[in-house]
Parts: C-alpha cells; structure tokens; sequence
C-alpha cells in the first residue's frame, strides 16, 4: 500500500456492499479494491458500478491478494466464521457484517483467531456505535445526565417481512444466520450493552410472520425457518431492565428509536435520529431538544442519510485515519469480543423462547 492510494478494501458479497459500504467507505477516505462473489455476474456488476479494479469469483483469491489491506465480509453470516479465519491468517483486517456468526462456537474461533492476530483491526460492523447522535446520547447517560439508569427501550419496526411475495432466499433459512433478530437484533443488542451497560439475563418471544414462501430456484414453497418479529425482556447487571424488540411485521413501520428512563431524567433519540432530554421538572416535564456536541453538516453524496448509512461513513473515515497510525484497537468500535457477546445474548433469546425461561449470561 502507498500512502497515496490509502487503505484497500476487498468486499465479499455483492449485496451490501453494493448499496452502501463501496460508495460511502470510498467518501469516508478508504479504497474500494475488490469485488468477490460466488455469482460472477454479480461481482462483474457491482465493479462496473464502483469502478472496482478487481473482480474475485471466490473469497479465498480475494483474501489470498496481495492489493487488499481489509476484507470487508458481507456474506450470509453462515460464511463469517469461515472467511473471518482465513482473512485475519491472511494478514488483513477485517470487518465482518453482523449477526456474527451462527452459534457460540463460531463465535469463540473467531475471537480466537482475532488475539492471534493482535496486530489486525477485526471489528463487526456495528456501524451504528458511530452515528453522531447515538455516540451524543451514550456519552450524555455516561456523564449521569438521566442519573441512574432504570428502564431502556430499543426498537427497530419495519414492515418488510409482511409482504407474502418474497421470495425464500436464506433470510428465510435459520441455518444460514437468517431472521431479524439476527440482522437488525444484533445492533440493538450491541446497543443495549455500550450504552446501558451488561446484560445480566433475557428472555424472548420469536414469531415468524409467513410460514412458507416460494423458493424461485426450485418453484416449490418452502417453509420458512427463521423469525420475523423478536421481543426481548433483558435484566442488566447495574440493576436496570430493558426491552429490546426488533420487527419486520409491523405494518407501516416506525424505523429505529430509544428511550432511556433515570432517577433524574431521560433521553429519546426518535426515528429520525433527533435526540430529545427531560430534566429539570422531571417527572412531569417536556421534551427538549438537544443540541449536537459536535455540529456536524451533512454528509453529502451518501445514498442516503438512514443511522447505518451515516454510521458507515463515521466508521470508514476513523478507520482511514487510525489504521494508517498502527491503532487497530478503537474505542467505539464492536471487536469479536463484543461479536461473542451479542451472540451468546442471541442464542440465550432462542432458547428462552423454546423453554419460555430467563437465560442467564
């Protein structure tokens, strides 16, 4: 790598990446490199969209290339484990999307294989952890602005799941890493624990909205495996409760928002990420507006201004200033620990559900 063409990106999956992470990584100050996906038409399609120099038909030849400094994994997280190893042996950093992996033990060999590799960045992507208003919101509870944290909400309602058209593919198919709970519950896990602090126990409802959809490379209906809709009740370990509920069934949808309830006040950061405090006449008071730490424009030439969208940016353009300086570990930032830990909290969700118990972490 020259220091004129900066930290090279590799991506495998032509899905994401291609509607997010290529575009807004290349503004945030990385390089878009490499393309890899099983679908040769597809990764020759999103490199002639990029402008992309490389196109991979495997991740194992992207992840061998001597031109790529981070794999960016975007795969259907039954490949994550796998392709996580492989790349941090290789010598590169790595992103990996969420959920991290499909079980506890895939988890661990991928933490594993991040402490044997100290001088490699290997974060998930839990790009939200960089979103100016969330990072505003976290610092705020910290300084104790709602004073002792009594209550949490985190929410994520979207209505895309109930749409009976869609067809089978494997966020359909629970042995892949398919259902909400692992694409969008992972965040607002991830959330939960960096703004509230560890959770101590959950318990969970999952529900899956249509039960069969047609699958188009068969012309069958196959039964759908994986959840639609996830409540989760969690205890944490400073004392507080939380709900933390992650929809694809919610007619209309609301987007993403949170609610934290203190002894001496509270914050909401509402679906279009303007945060809000009450203090002061607490209880019995009114929403105020709070001002941004840091007043920051919009960033423009983004697909668009969504919390992951933004987050993105905020990542890509700390990595393209840390990495260069030998920093692989940042302080906002998702490591494979904390990947370990959102997926231990999952798969304790999914037998609460089976047993209908709490789960203890």
């Amino acid at each position: 790598m020259s220091a004129s063409e900066g930290l090279r990106v590799g991506f495998i999956g032509s899905g994401w990446s291609d509607r997010v992470q290529i575009p807004v990584f290349r503004l945030g100050g990385l390089t878009p490199q490499a393309i890899a996906s099983a679908n040769l038409a597809n990764a020759q399609r999103v490199a002639a969209a990029h402008n992309l120099p490389e196109v991979y038909t495997t991740w194992q030849a992207l992840v061998a290339s001597d031109s790529v400094d981070i794999v960016s994994i975007c795969t259907p997280p039954h490949l994550h484990a796998e392709i996580a190893i492989a790349a941090l042996a290789a010598g590169k950093h790595v992103i990996c999307e969420k959920p991290t992996a499909l079980n506890v033990g895939q988890a661990e060999a991928m933490l594993a294989a991040a402490q044997a590799a100290p001088g490699r960045l290997a974060i998930m992507d839990h790009e939200l952890r960089f979103h100016p208003q969330r990072l505003h919101m976290r610092q705020l509870i910290k300084e104790g602005y709602v004073g002792s944290v009594l209550q949490a909400r985190f929410d994520r309602l979207g209505s895309e799941r109930l749409d009976a058209s869609l067809p089978w593919n494997w966020w359909s198919d629970a042995e892949r890493g398919g259902g909400m709970l692992g694409a969008l519950g992972s965040h607002l896990i991830d959330l939960a624990r960096w703004m509230i602090g560890r959770i101590e126990s959950v318990t969970a409802q999952l529900q899956t909205g249509h039960l069969y959809r047609l699958d188009p490379t068969h012309g069958a209906q196959r039964q759908v495996t994986a959840d639609d809709h996830a409540d989760l009740l969690v205890r944490f370990v400073n004392g507080a409760i939380g709900a933390i509920t992650v929809s694809g069934i919610t007619p209309g949808g609301y987007g993403m928002s949170i609610l934290v309830v203190g002894t001496d006040g509270a914050l909401k950061l509402d679906n279009q990420d303007q945060l809000f405090g009450m203090k002061g006449v607490y209880p019995g008071g009114e929403w105020e507006p709070i001002r941004p730490k840091n007043n920051l424009p919009a960033v423009e030439g983004l697909p668009n201004q969504g919390p992951f969208t933004v987050g993105s940016y905020y990542l890509a353009q700390t990595l393209a200033m840390s990495l260069p300086m030998g920093e692989t570990m940042l302080d906002d930032a998702a490591s494979f620990y904390d990947g370990l830990v959102v997926q231990r909290t999952m798969d304790a969700a999914r037998l609460a559900h089976q047993t209908r118990t709490w789960q203890t972490l």
